[in-house]
C-alpha cells in the first residue's frame, strides 16, 4: 500500500498557543493587537498574529483561550530586597526613616537561613501573583545560592546579589574590608554565572549611598564588565545620604562624581535617585545609565519623591527609567502594576501638570526598560517572535477590566496587577488561573507565618499597635 503524499501545509506542532487575546506587544511599533494569538515553542515566541491564521498554521500541545483578556509581557521588578519581606508592616507609621535601623539591625542579625528561605519564598510568590516574571535583587542577607534555589522552585527569572559594603552602618553587619567584598562578589559570580539556559544569575549589587569606598566601586565595576553583568547601586534616596555624599565628593553631585570614577554606563543602574540635582539628569542620559524609580518606597516613609524627584525630566531627556518595589517596611508590596500607577500620577499631582509620565511610558518602565537595564532586552520585555516567552494573561471576567475601551488606560489605572490570571516564564505556565503550578502555596505561606512569628520573638521587637488588638 503506497503512502499518501505529505500535506505541505500540515500544521506545525508547538508547545503552546495563547488565543483570543488583546496583546500589548511593546514591540518597536508599540502595537496593541486585537483578537490575536501567540505561538510558543521551546520557551520562545515563534509567531504573533491573527487567531485564525495561527490556528491554521500551528497545532499546539497546550492551548490557552484568553477570552478577550489583555495579554502582556511579564513585568520586570528592577529593585527588590527579598530578605526583608518577612518583616514587612512592622515599623510604625510614626517613625522617621532614619530610625529604621532600630528594627532592621535586630531583624538582620537574628535571621536564620530558614527565615531567609521563607522571606524569599514570600517575595517570589507575591511577585508572580502580581505579574512579575523577572526581578533584580540588591543586597541579600544570605548567600545568593539560597535565594536562587527559591526563585528556581517558583519558576521566576532574576538577577541576585548579596549585601556588599566596606563602610557598613554597624560593625555587626560588616563583611570585611574592600578585598573581602570583592572576593564575595567573585564567589557569587562564579556560583551563579550569567549563561544561556539559566533563569537566575548573579549581578554586582552594591549598597552605594556612601557605604562603598571609591576603590570598591571602581573595582566592582571592572568585575561586572569582565563578567558581562549589571552593576547596581543605591544612590540619593534621602537628604541625609545626599549631604553625606557631597561631603565625600567635595561638593560634586553623585552622578557627576560616579562618571569621574568611570562607574556609569549602559551596564550600570542607580536605584532611587530621588534627590538628584538638575545637572545630574543629562549626565545620566549622556552615559546611558539606567535609573530605578521606586515611588512607593519613598511615599511610605516621606522621602520626597513627588516633590523633588526629576523622573519626568529623566524620561524627557532619554534616561532609561525602570520601576522597583524595594522591600518590606518601605513599599511593603512587590507589585509593579502599582508602581506603574504611582509613576504616572504622583508627579502630576505635585506639579499640577498633565501628563508628566503617560500610561504608555510607565508600562515601558515596567517591561522593556527593565529588561534593557538588566542587559536582556534582546531576550525579554516585549511580545515578539524570537524572544523568550515571558507572558502575563489578565482575567477579563474581573470588573476592573470593563468596559475596557482603552486597553492601556484600563491596564494602568483600573486593572493594574489585581486581575493577573496566568503567568508564563520560558514558555512554562508557573501560575495557572491564579494557582501556582510548581509549589504548594498554602503550605509555603503557613511555613512563612511560623518563621515570621519565631523571628520576632527572638528579636524581642515590640510591634506597636495603634488600635487595641484583643485576643490571641
Amino acid at each position: 500500500m503506497s503512502t499518501p503524499p505529505r500535506d505541505a501545509k500540515a500544521p506545525k506542532t508547538v508547545d503552546l498557543l495563547v488565543t483570543n487575546g488583546v496583546i500589548v506587544t511593546v514591540d518597536a511599533q508599540r502595537r496593541i493587537l486585537m483578537n490575536c494569538a501567540i505561538a510558543v515553542d521551546k520557551g520562545r515566541i515563534v509567531d504573533v498574529g491573527l487567531v485564525r491564521s495561527l490556528e491554521s498554521t500551528y497545532s499546539a500541545r497546550q492551548k490557552i483561550d484568553a477570552r478577550g483578556a489583555v495579554v502582556h509581557p511579564g513585568y520586570v521588578d528592577c529593585h527588590v530586597h527579598l530578605a526583608q519581606q518577612l518583616g514587612r508592616g512592622t515599623i510604625p507609621d510614626t517613625w522617621p526613616e532614619e530610625k529604621e535601623l532600630t528594627q532592621w539591625l535586630p531583624y538582620w542579625t537574628n535571621m536564620t537561613e530558614e527565615d531567609g528561605y521563607c522571606s524569599a519564598m514570600l517575595s517570589c510568590l507575591e511577585m508572580v501573583r502580581n505579574g512579575t516574571t523577572t526581578f533584580c535583587e540588591n543586597g541579600g542577607r544570605f548567600r545568593s545560592e539560597l535565594t536562587a534555589e527559591v526563585a528556581d522552585r517558583v519558576g521566576l527569572r532574576g538577577g541576585l546579589s548579596e549585601i556588599c559594603w566596606d563602610v557598613p552602618p554597624h560593625e555587626s553587619v560588616s563583611i570585611g574590608d574592600t578585598d573581602a567584598c570583592l572576593r564575595s562578589l567573585e564567589r557569587q559570580l562564579d556560583a551563579l554565572p550569567c549563561v544561556a539556559g539559566r533563569r537566575v544569575w548573579a549581578i554586582v549589587g552594591m549598597a552605594g549611598m556612601g557605604r562603598c569606598t571609591d576603590r570598591l566601586l571602581v573595582e566592582a565595576k571592572k568585575l561586572a564588565e569582565s563578567r558581562g553583568v549589571l552593576m547596581d547601586l543605591h544612590q540619593s534616596f534621602g537628604p541625609e545620604d545626599v549631604s553625606d555624599y557631597l561631603e565625600h565628593t567635595k561638593g560634586v553631585p553623585a552622578a557627576a562624581y560616579l562618571e569621574q570614577l568611570g562607574v556609569l554606563g549602559p551596564a550600570t543602574k542607580l536605584i532611587h535617585m530621588i534627590h538628584a540635582e538638575e545637572m545630574e539628569v543629562p549626565v545620566l542620559a549622556r552615559t546611558d545609565t539606567s535609573v530605578t524609580h521606586c515611588p512607593a518606597a519613598s511615599l511610605r516613609v516621606g522621602m520626597g519623591v513627588s516633590r523633588f524627584g526629576r523622573f519626568p525630566e529623566m524620561v524627557q531627556q532619554g534616561v532609561n527609567v525602570t520601576l522597583g518595589s524595594d522591600s518590606g517596611n518601605y513599599s511593603d508590596a512587590f507589585d509593579i502594576g502599582h508602581q506603574a500607577y504611582l509613576a504616572t500620577t504622583i508627579h502630576r499631582e505635585a506639579r499640577g501638570v498633565m501628563p508628566t509620565i503617560t500610561a504608555e511610558q510607565a508600562f515601558e518602565m515596567a517591561t522593556i526598560n527593565g529588561a534593557r537595564a538588566m542587559g536582556i532586552a534582546d531576550e525579554l520585555g516585549s511580545i515578539e517572535p524570537g524572544k523568550k516567552a515571558d507572558i502575563v494573561i489578565q482575567d477579563r471576567t474581573r470588573p476592573e477590566w470593563h468596559p475596557g475601551l482603552d486597553p492601556m488606560n484600563s491596564l494602568l489605572y483600573s486593572a493594574r496587577s489585581g486581575p493577573v490570571h496566568t503567568v508564563i516564564v520560558d514558555g512554562e505556565i508557573i501560575l495557572r488561573k491564579g494557582e501556582f503550578t510548581r509549589v504548594d502555596a498554602e503550605a509555603e505561606l503557613a511555613r512563612i507565618d511560623r518563621a515570621g512569628r519565631s523571628l520576632y520573638r527572638r528579636m524581642g521587637f515590640n510591634i506597636q499597635h495603634r488600635w487595641p488588638v484583643v485576643g490571641e
